[in-house]
């Protein structure tokens, strides 16, 4: 059977407040951010919540 993209309500939850906390320290004006060290932190995590969200389900059957 095929693997499927599974979606993981729990990281969808934490993925958005990240993305909005994102936009607002990103300068669209200069594109950059407003605090560097806060936004790349900020970009990081909401990179890892959306990757854990997408992951593929195993099936314990499988391996």
């Amino acid at each position: 059977m095929k693997n499927k993209i599974g979606f993981n309500l729990v990281f969808a939850i934490l993925a958005f407040p990240i993305g909005l906390a994102l936009l607002k320290e990103f300068d669209f004006d200069t594109f950059t951010f407003r605090k560097t060290a806060l936004g790349i932190l900020y970009l990081i995590t909401f990179i890892v919540c959306i990757f854990l969200m997408l992951r593929k389900n195993k099936n314990p059957s499988e391996k």
